[in-house]
């Protein structure tokens, strides 16, 4: 058995964990929106006004904060108006990106029910691709204006007479790539288009720049791209969050090798990397105004994941390790990143729960969701990790890097200290002590998400294979150490005297 100390200090809080870091993402994409999220209110699957009770039900037991919508690529082709008319109006068009035909039966107001479901904030992905400055200022009319005019008349005739008040717009997706491959000057001078109007229109409004993204449509680097737009975007009062995307692979969805298995952790060291060149590059262009750092796409996309599939994919109990391996790194980095979203809710890519009809079951990664979210709002703290570690050549990155079998994050909330750790070795218990560094213990209490096999994963006909167990509550007297078993995810509630 391996051996490790993590040491933390309570009394040397880093930052506040913005609770948008435990956020989501749903695309019109394959099964994502509808069967996904929508059924229709006529459907015999139980539905609320429409809306999956149990998809509700799910997320609320997350607290789910944010989700982000419509899109993803199919935000740059998506054009508003044609899902805020009467149903029957409402045409069916053909979403190009994924070629599957869309209903529009799913529009901003079905959206904003579906939030109002389940108690998140709506972040709206704007057309820049494929639309107009004026088209997005009259979705922001529409949603947002408390005054008169024909959209929030519009509005009001749709069933909400008051303003959403939605707060997070982003100005397009990967407009890089699928969102009409730009330049990076060229979409700083678009974005200072749109923005202009939009924050003239509703200066409360938080406004999401699009980042470039590693490795996509052979960009110069992703810092030079990064760079580029942040030198052209010298009206700083326009910009509020930077976002870049994420996705990694490696072998199958669950039969990868042992070496697959490790190397996909190591990939987490490129993420890192991502992090660390947009905090300096903000922190060099806007030293008088804080933007933040937005992940709004990350995750697991395995090979299998394709268009023809509606990109579905098993999801194992490696994947919920990497995810809270993932959420680890962005509450160790809360003082720049202000959202992630995962991708995506429902069925696509690295779902937290897949469908089958009137059936569902949640994947492991809702789990660590689920386990994690008392990070929400709390104090990231200051931590030492000393463990074993494992060599690894992330992915873009021209060297080896050693990486550390223990991933760790702490947060401090009503004198309760969470700690949560993934074990992202295929066979290594690690035994750990925790060193508070004086603090006095009162008790912990803990669960822990494990199986025999990191391929295992959750379905439809045996959807608790991989289920969170309850740790034995423990009266500490003296040393803290507790075993962390081989691929799995633990999270600790400290009570401190």
């Amino acid at each position: 058995m391996s051996e490790a100390c993590i040491r933390i200090w309570p009394e040397l809080p880093k930052a506040t964990i913005n609770p948008n870091i435990y956020g989501h993402f749903a695309e019109h994409l394959g099964r994502c929106v509808y069967e996904g999220i929508w059924v229709g209110p006529k459907s015999e699957i139980p539905n609320q006004d429409g809306i999956r009770v149990d998809v509700i039900a799910a997320l609320k037991q997350l607290r789910a904060p944010v989700v982000r919508w419509p899109g993803g690529c199919f935000a740059d082709q998506y054009h508003w108006r044609d899902g805020v008319k009467p149903l029957k109006k409402r045409p069916q068009t053909t979403n190009i990106w994924w070629q599957q035909s869309e209903p529009n039966e799913f529009g901003t107001d079905e959206f904003m029910r579906f939030c109002a479901a389940v108690g998140c904030e709506p972040y709206i992905c704007l057309n820049v691709g494929s639309g107009s400055p004026r088209e997005a200022l009259g979705w922001l009319e529409y949603c947002n204006f408390g005054g008169d005019s024909i959209l929030s008349k519009l509005r009001a005739h749709n069933g909400h007479p008051e303003p959403y008040g939605i707060k997070y717009w982003g100005v397009g997706n990967e407009n890089w790539g699928c969102g009409g491959r730009f330049t990076a000057t060229d979409y700083a001078k678009e974005y200072t288009r749109y923005a202009s109007y939009l924050r003239a229109f509703d200066p409360g409004i938080e406004m999401i720049a699009c980042g470039a993204s590693p490795g996509d449509y052979k960009l110069p680097t992703f810092v030079d791209w990064n760079h580029d737009f942040c030198a052209e975007m010298i009206h700083a009062d326009l910009i509020d969050h930077l976002s870049i995307h994420r996705y990694f692979n490696r072998g199958t969805g669950a039969t990868f090798s042992d070496s697959e298995y490790a190397a996909l952790f190591g990939d987490l060291v490129a993420m890192e990397r991502d992090i660390q060149q947009a905090d300096r590059l903000l922190g060099y262009f806007y030293p008088d105004r804080f933007v933040g750092l937005i992940i709004d796409e990350w995750g697991l996309w395995h090979p299998s994941a394709v268009v023809d599939n509606g990109l579905e994919q098993v999801s194992t109990l490696r994947d919920a390790v990497f995810a809270a391996a993932a959420l680890n790194l962005f509450n160790n980095y809360a003082h720049r990143v202000t959202m992630t979203n995962i991708a995506q809710t429902i069925n696509v890519l690295q779902a937290i729960a897949i469908t089958d009809g009137g059936a569902m079951c949640l994947t492991p990664t809702y789990y660590v969701y689920d386990m994690m979210r008392f990070h929400m709002a709390a104090q990231s703290l200051t931590h030492e990790l000393d463990c074993p570690t494992f060599d690894a050549h992330p992915m873009g990155l021209r060297q080896k890097h050693s990486v550390p079998q223990l991933s760790v994050s702490a947060s401090l909330a009503r004198k309760k200290i969470l700690l949560t750790v993934a074990n992202q070795t295929v066979d290594a218990d690690i035994e750990t002590r925790i060193d508070l560094r004086g603090a006095k213990v009162l008790n912990v209490l803990g669960r822990v998400l494990n199986s025999a096999d990191p391929r295992d994963a959750n379905t439809i006909e045996a959807p608790k294979t991989i289920f969170p167990k309850r740790l034995k509550r423990e009266q500490v007297d003296g040393e803290l150490v507790h075993t962390f078993p081989a691929h799995s995810v633990t999270s600790l509630s400290i009570s401190l005297a």
